[in-house]
């Protein structure tokens, strides 16, 4: 049992940066109609930066979160400039020329990151206060593990505020929607498209700072959550935060109970749940042509 108990929280401690990531790929194609391949370098980005201000020391648990946000912050403000720089301009050309430009930018950001940061192996320590295990009714936890849950549902919860229970979620429904009624209505969709290019980048590279202490953060580490934000995102349905949800959480339980009862299995998982989706629901689980709230 308590096998069982360590397994589903790693688990979920593995879904929660693939949930982040996905979050911000599916808001940013759900409202902007966007499918940005940029997000993996983001992600990567994020890392580095926390990695960077952290300097391989172990420091205290708050010290942890204002780099973490500061990595956020810094990289939703490169998706900002991003968007009204590139994607402003392509909007009405198609997801062909939206995705080769994503894809270029990607590769702009992978060279600027071994320009910035060098080609050398980064690592970063857990916080002071999370190295030793947390003993829970006699099942010994890891500490990281269940403070990323603890912000997983954070975050989750903060975005189903957002995104239905506030007039800025009403906002960003109405243009995913239909944008150029909700410009006759007067809802500024140019602000809107801004506000969701920085949150969708800024929840990306606060996934790879939160990641980072679970990572070798090194060139090539924006391919490997690229392609597993993807699958998120397929599983769960494209335009659905909550399948995205779903599917990073589902797809981070099966990666962990392969590692700990089939060894040597847990790189095959993701690619075999994306195959029984496609045949059984090709649309994903969640998968809608919009945005959708709750």
């Amino acid at each position: 049992m308590t096998q069982l108990i360590t397994a589903i929280v790693n688990g979920l401690a593995l879904g929660v940066p693939l949930f982040l990531v996905a979050s911000g790929l599916t808001l940013i194609y759900g409202v902007m109609g966007v499918l940005n391949f940029a997000h993996g370098a983001i992600f990567a980005l994020g890392a580095y930066i926390v990695a960077s201000l952290l300097g391989g020391h172990t420091v205290g648990l708050a010290a942890f979160l204002v780099a973490a946000l500061a990595g956020a912050i810094i990289v939703g403000a490169l998706g900002l400039a991003s968007e009204r720089t590139i994607f402003t301009r392509l909007y009405d050309k198609g997801h062909v020329i939206n995705l080769l430009a994503s894809y270029a930018l990607m590769l702009m950001l992978d060279g600027a990151i071994i320009l910035v940061f060098g080609p050398g192996i980064y690592q970063t320590r857990t916080p002071q206060e999370l190295t030793a295990p947390l003993h829970m009714g006699g099942v010994i936890l890891p500490s990281y593990a269940v403070f990323l849950v603890i912000i997983g549902l954070v975050v989750a919860v903060a975005l189903w505020w957002m995104l239905d229970r506030t007039m800025v979620g009403v906002r960003i429904r109405a243009v995913a929607h239909d944008r150029v009624t909700a410009a006759a209505l007067g809802v500024r969709t140019r602000g809107v498209g801004a506000g969701v290019f920085f949150l969708g980048t800024a929840l990306a590279g606060l996934a790879g700072a939160l990641a980072a202490p679970q990572l070798t953060v090194a060139p090539g580490l924006d391919a490997v959550y690229i392609i597993q934000s993807f699958i998120v995102v397929i599983v769960g349905g494209l335009g659905s935060i909550w399948g995205a949800m779903t599917a990073a959480i589902g797809l981070g339980l099966i990666n962990s109970f392969l590692i700990t009862y089939a060894p040597g299995w847990e790189s095959y998982g993701m690619y075999i749940a994306i195959a029984i989706v496609l045949l059984v629901r090709p649309q994903g689980l969640f998968g809608r042509a919009k945005l959708q709230g709750a």
